[in-house]
């Protein structure tokens, strides 16, 4: 299938709804919230609808930009945008009434499309450092160079988050840029790290100890693993929304090479994430799980009826024999 221009796709559409995967984190809301600026700007109907409750940290945003929850039905609209959201299946259960839908789909992201015949049109560059970022850009091509201050404040989520701060490896010049530029708009920096990073609940710093009760070693130390459940959490008071401290704790060890963390959901999953320092490439670990994402950070998921035990030791199973791999 032949892609479409999305610029063009986009000027003719009327009714735009916007959505990204799975319990959304700053760079899938912050993209999704630039867009809903664009889509106003240009006069168009739009609304944001979420496969399911975002990370709870990012909620701020929503005091000024609404969204709502996927409850089984889909709003009329002409073109869907996903963004931050490479495969299809991350949609969760709006996949299969979307694809009821005769109505265009267009793709805005930064990883490897698992699936691009899937999109009617595409803005995608593997090499940006966050989706948000590609929504300004997007913005630009369409001549919007002037959004509401809450847009570039989203934009500055998305880049923020996805780049740790701009001190992961996709904190490339186009980030410390694009950062700049976003503070040059208006954007207070310390005020949206107050709100991302200073107002955790009391319980996370319990979450993140019983987090790391089981991290084990391997490899000399190259390769950490541990795991925490529901169970844990619940018996010590503690709370884990966010995985970020853990798997940056876990990273933060000299010779540790890569890493992988897993928590139990609340939508029957176990979600894997991973995350490397230089070279091993996590993407391909997660590929075989099933997952995907960036060589550096990615992730996976299993059914929770698999069990906790069953899910650790295949993700290590597979880190291992690709580690080994890399490695020589």
């Amino acid at each position: 299938m032949v892609m479409q221009d999305p610029i063009a796709l986009i000027k003719k559409s009327q009714n735009v709804l916007l959505t990204g995967h799975l319990r959304a984190d700053g760079d899938c809301l912050g993209a999704q919230i630039v867009l809903f600026y664009v889509m106003k700007a240009l006069g168009k109907e739009v609304q944001i609808m979420l496969p399911n409750l975002p990370d709870g940290r990012y909620g701020f945003l929503e005091t000024q930009t609404p969204w709502s929850v996927f409850d089984g039905e889909l709003p009329d609209y002409d073109l869907l945008i996903a963004c931050d959201c490479n495969e299809p299946a991350r949609l969760g259960e709006m996949t299969p009434e979307i694809e009821k839908r005769s109505a265009s789909k267009m793709i805005l992201d930064h990883h490897i499309l698992e699936k691009p015949d899937y999109w009617d049109a595409a803005f995608h560059d593997v090499d940006s450092p966050a989706s948000g970022v590609l929504a300004i850009e997007l913005a630009e091509e369409l001549g919007l160079t002037d959004l509401p201050l809450a847009a570039y404040e989203a934009a500055f989520v998305a880049l923020m988050t996805d780049t740790g701060w701009l001190k992961y490896s996709n904190a490339t010049h186009k980030a410390w840029k694009m950062a700049g530029d976003l503070i040059a708009k208006g954007v207070d920096a310390s005020r949206i790290y107050d709100f991302v990073y200073q107002q955790v609940e009391p319980g996370r710093p319990v979450g993140v100890s019983e987090a790391l009760k089981n991290l084990q070693y391997y490899e000399n130390g190259a390769i950490a693993i541990s795991w925490v459940t529901n169970d844990m959490l619940e018996a010590a008071n503690a709370t884990l929304d966010d995985t970020d401290e853990v798997l940056d704790l876990m990273r933060s060890v000299g010779q540790v090479e890569a890493v992988a963390f897993l928590c139990e959901r609340d939508a029957g999953e176990i979600k894997v994430s991973f995350r490397s320092k230089n070279y091993f490439d996590m993407n391909k670990v997660a590929r075989q799980l099933n997952g995907g994402g960036h060589a550096r950070a990615a992730g996976a998921s299993f059914s929770r009826e698999l069990g906790m035990e069953s899910a650790v030791q295949e993700t290590l199973k597979v880190m291992l024999a690709e580690f080994v791999e890399q490695k020589y």
